[in-house]
C-alpha cells in the first residue's frame, strides 16, 4: 500500500472535503448514507489573509493576582480578537470565548495571570459556571467516539454533545499534590456533575473545587488550562489558558529584584497560538463538517471517528487573545515570558528587521536571548538568532513549552520587528507556514521614549545567573549538556525504553490509499491500561483507582526514560509533577525495530474499532503489531538493554552519534520533544529540583507534600489532539 505524508494527507483530504462535505453534514465517502451531524451552527469560513495585521495592541496583565487565596470562575464572555472592523454589526462585542475571571476581574483569553511566592501557597476555588444556552458549544464540536468525560453517560458517539461542559485546571509544570493536580477525570460541570477522579480541598459548591498550591519549587513560568478527559482541545482552543509565575528571593518580580532582571512594564507574558474564524468573527474549529482547505481537511477515519481531526492547526495567529498584535516598547531590554499554547503547532521563531530586507536578501535577524526554561533559571544565557551565525538557535517551543527570554531593543529605537515563525507543520514531516500568515506572530515598535536609564542585566555579556553571590545555587546537574552523558555521581535505578507509535488505518469508506491516524498511543497502551476491547490488563500492570498503571516510580529515586518514536512526527511529552532533564537523543533504524518490535507480538483474537467504526473482533497473526494491545511482552521483565517497558531492546538498532540536547534545552524542563526517528532519552527524579544528588534517593520524599498519596499523575502528548485520543496515560509514585 502507498503511503502518503501527514502534511499530504491533511492537503489531500481538505481537497476532498471542501467540494464534498456540505456545510452542516458530512458525508462518509464511497459509502452513500450520511454521517452524524456535526455542528449545529453553519460556519462561513474567514480566510485570514482577509484579517489585517499590526492594527491593534497587545494586551498585557500589568495588574497580576498575587492573594493566598481568591476565585477563578470559568465564564462565557466575548473579546475583541480581530480588530474591531472586522466584526460584522450583529457581533460588534467580539468573539464570544470560555474563559478564566480571576478574582473578580472581568473574564479574558488569557486569564489575569498569577503571581505566586515561593513557599506561600495559594489556594484557588474554580468555579464552574458555563452556560448551557451558549454561543461557543455550537461552534466546536465534541467527538463522542473517543474517549471522553461524557457527563451524561449518553453513549451516543453518533451525535455531537450538546449537554454541560467539564472542565478542570491543571497547574501545567506545577510541584503539588495529585488531588490538586487537574486530573482528566477529575471534571466537573456547571450542574454539579463529577468526574471519578473528582477531588476538593474542602467543602464548596457542586460546580466547583478547591485547590491548594504549595509555590514549593524556584521561580518558573507556569501556565494553567483546562484538561478535562477527551476535550482538552476544545476547552483550551476556546480561551481556558493563563500564566501563573512562581516568584522567590532572587526572581522578585521588582525592579530591585536581586538578578537585575527587567521587571514592572518591562516584563510581559507572551501566550502564542494558533486559531481559525468565521466571518462572525468566531472561533471555528474544523470538524469534517466545515473543514478547510488549506490546514485542517476533514478527519481522516470519518467513519471511525467522524469530528476528531489529527492535528488542529490556524492560520491566524493570536497572542495574548489578539491576531497579529504589536507592542510600542522603549529602546531598552525586555523580558519576555513566552508560552507555545498552540494545539499542535511547533513555532520555530526569529526577530526581523524587515527593512532590511529586499527581493534577494530576507530579513535580517536580531539576537536576543533565552534566560529560562520550563523550570526557571538557566545557569548562563543562550543567544538565540545570531545575526552572524546563520546556523545559531532559534526560539523553538513546542506545544506547552516556555521560554524566558530578554530582547535588548537598544540601539534599534524607530525600528520595527517582527516575530517571525518557519516551523514546519506538522512538524517535521509537513511544509512551511505562509510567510504573510501563521508566518508571523507579532510586531515590536520600538517607538516609546527612554523613561529611565537601562541598569538591568545584560544577557550579552554572557554572565552568569546562577551561582553567583545573591543568585540562586547553580542548576543540579542529572546530565552533562554538553556531552549528552549521565552527570558525575547520578545513577539512575530504574531504565525504561517505551515507544511511541500512531495506528493508522486504511478508512474503507475513504481509500485504499489513506493513511491516517485512528489513536495515538504511549507504548501502545490505552488510558485505562487494559488492552483494547478486553478487561485484560497489559501485562505488568497494576491497579489504581480503577486504571492500570506500568510507571511506578519510587518517590526520591532518579530514572532513565528512552522514548522511541515511529511515527512521523515530533510530540511534546510532558510529565506531570516534577521537571526533568534532557539527556540526549540518536538515530535509531525505525524500520528494522518496528520489523522486531511487531515479530514480538504473540498473536491472537481482541475486540477493537473497526475501520468501519462499528467494534467488533479481529484477528492477528503471530509477529504482527495489535494496537492499543500495549508492549509486546511483560512489561516489568527486563529486556537485552536492562530496560522495563515491555518491548524488545533499542540497543542493537542506533546508528549516529549520541546528540547533545540544545543549548537552550540545557536546564529543567517538564515538556520535551521527542524527535521521530529517534531515541529521546530523559533523566528524571521524583525530588525537587534543587535536592543534592546524594540527598535523592529511592524512598525517600524530598517533597513538601507525599505525592504518593491520592489518584495519581499522568504523562502525555502535549499535542492537543493526541492526547485527547488516548496519547496520555495515568502514573503515580511509590514508596
Amino acid at each position: 500500500m502507498a503511503r502518503i505524508s501527514r502534511r499530504q494527507l491533511l492537503v489531500a483530504g481538505a481537497a476532498v472535503g471542501a467540494v464534498g462535505f456540505p456545510a452542516a453534514r458530512v458525508l462518509a465517502a464511497g459509502s452513500g448514507t450520511a454521517a452524524p451531524e456535526a455542528v449545529t451552527q453553519a460556519q462561513t469560513p474567514l480566510p485570514s489573509a482577509r484579517i489585517p495585521k499590526y492594527v491593534t495592541a497587545l494586551r498585557t496583565f500589568p495588574s497580576r493576582v498575587s492573594g493566598a487565596s481568591f476565585t477563578t470562575r470559568l465564564v462565557e464572555a466575548p473579546q475583541l480578537v480581530l480588530p474591531s472592523g472586522m466584526y460584522p454589526p450583529d457581533h460588534t462585542d467580539g468573539t464570544w470565548v470560555w474563559a478564566y475571571q480571576v478574582d473578580g476581574r472581568p473574564p479574558s483569553w488569557p486569564g489575569v495571570s498569577v503571581e505566586a511566592t515561593r513557599g506561600t501557597p495559594t489556594t484557588v476555588t474554580y468555579v464552574n459556571a458555563l452556560p448551557r444556552s451558549s454561543r461557543v458549544q455550537p461552534l466546536l464540536t465534541v467527538d463522542q467516539t473517543i474517549h471522553w468525560a461524557d457527563p451524561l453517560n449518553a453513549s451516543k458517539p453518533s451525535q455531537p454533545y450538546t449537554g454541560p461542559v467539564p472542565t478542570v485546571v491543571h497547574l501545567h509544570g506545577a510541584e503539588v499534590q495529585s488531588a490538586a493536580d487537574g486530573l482528566p477525570e477529575a471534571w466537573f460541570t456547571a450542574d454539579g456533575r463529577h468526574g471519578p477522579a473528582y477531588t476538593t480541598g474542602s467543602a464548596t459548591a457542586q460546580n466547583a473545587t478547591v485547590y491548594c498550591y504549595p509555590n514549593t519549587q524556584p521561580a518558573t513560568t507556569l501556565w494553567y488550562h483546562d484538561h478535562a478527559l477527551g476535550i482538552t482541545r476544545i476547552n483550551v482552543l476556546s480561551g481556558m489558558a493563563a500564566f501563573y509565575l512562581v516568584r522567590d528571593k532572587f526572581d522578585t518580580g521588582r525592579p530591585d529584584n536581586p538578578l537585575r532582571l527587567p521587571a514592572g512594564a518591562f516584563e510581559i507574558e507572551l501566550m502564542l497560538q494558533d486559531r481559525l474564524f468565521d466571518t462572525n468573527g468566531q472561533l471555528r474549529f474544523p470538524d469534517g463538517s466545515n473543514p478547510d482547505a488549506d490546514l485542517n481537511g476533514p478527519p481522516s477515519n470519518p467513519s471511525s471517528h467522524p469530528f476528531w481531526i489529527p492535528e488542529f492547526f490556524g492560520d491566524a495567529m493570536v497572542v495574548n487573545g489578539r491576531t497579529w498584535p504589536t507592542l510600542a516598547v522603549e529602546p531598552r531590554r525586555y523580558r519576555f515570558r513566552i508560552v507555545n499554547a498552540c494545539n499542535a503547532r511547533f513555532l520555530r521563531m526569529n526577530l526581523t528587521d524587515p527593512a532590511n530586507a529586499s527581493s534577494t536578501t530576507p530579513p535580517s535577524a536580531v539576537a536576543c536571548w533565552q534566560i529560562g526554561t520550563d523550570g526557571g533559571l538557566l545557569d548562563r544565557p543562550v543567544r538565540l538568532n545570531d545575526p552572524a551565525d546563520p546556523n545559531a538557535p532559534k526560539l523553538f517551543l513546542a506545544p506547552s513549552e516556555r521560554a524566558d527570554v530578554i530582547i535588548d531593543f537598544s540601539g534599534l529605537r524607530g525600528r520595527s520587528l517582527i516575530l517571525t515563525n518557519d516551523g514546519l507543520f506538522p512538524y517535521p514531516s509537513g511544509g512551511p507556514p505562509d510567510p504573510n500568515l501563521d508566518g508571523q506572530l507579532m510586531r515590536f515598535d520600538v517607538t516609546q521614549r527612554l523613561s529611565s536609564t537601562d541598569t538591568t542585566y545584560n544577557p550579552a555579556t554572557g554572565a552568569a545567573l546562577r551561582g553567583g553571590q545573591n543568585q540562586p545555587a547553580a542548576i543540579v546537574r542529572l546530565a552533562n549538556p554538553t556531552t549528552g552523558a549521565v552527570a558525575a555521581g547520578v545513577r539512575p535505578t530504574v531504565k525504561r525504553q517505551l515507544v511511541v507509535f500512531e495506528q493508522e488505518t486504511v478508512d474503507c469508506a475513504v481509500s485504499d490509499t489513506n493513511d491516517g491516524p485512528l489513536e495515538a498511543f504511549l507504548n501502545n497502551s490505552k488510558w485505562n491500561g487494559l488492552r483494547d476491547g478486553t478487561t485484560t490488563p497489559i501485562a505488568g500492570g497494576k491497579a489504581n483507582t480503577g486504571l492500570y498503571i506500568t510507571e511506578l516510580p519510587r518517590v526520591g529515586a532518579t530514572e532513565l526514560w528512552e522514548l522511541l518514536d515511529i511515527t512521523d512526527d515530533a510530540h511534546p511529552i510532558h510529565i506531570h509533577l516534577i521537571q526533568f532533564q534532557v539527556l540526549n537523543r540518536q538515530n535509531v533504524d525505525v524500520d528494522g525495530y518496528r520489523a522486531a518490535w511487531a515479530a514480538a507480538f504473540p498473536g491472537g483474537t481482541f475486540a477493537g474499532q473497526q475501520c468501519d467504526g462499528t467494534f467488533g473482533h479481529t484477528t492477528y497473526p503471530a509477529g504482527q503489531i495489535i494496537p492499543g494491545y500495549g508492549p509486546p511482552r511483560d512489561y516489568l521483565t527486563p529486556n537485552a538493554d536492562g530496560a522495563l517497558g515491555g518491548n524488545p531492546g533499542i540497543g542493537p538498532f542506533l546508528t549516529g552519534p549520541v546528540l547533545p540536547p540544545d543549548p537552550a534545552e540545557a536546564g529543567w524542563k517538564d515538556t520535551f520533544k521527542i524527535n521521530p526517528g529517534m531515541v529521546n532519552r530523559v533523566l528524571i527524579r521524583w525530588a525537587p529540583t534543587e535536592t543534592a544528588i546524594a540527598d535523592a534517593q529511592p524512598g525517600l520524599n524530598r517533597f513538601a507534600f507525599d505525592p504518593t498519596a491520592g489518584p495519581g499523575y499522568v504523562w502525555h502528548c502535549h499535542i492537543l489532539d493526541h492526547e485527547d485520543n488516548e496519547m496520555m496515560r495515568p502514573y503515580i509514585p511509590v514508596k
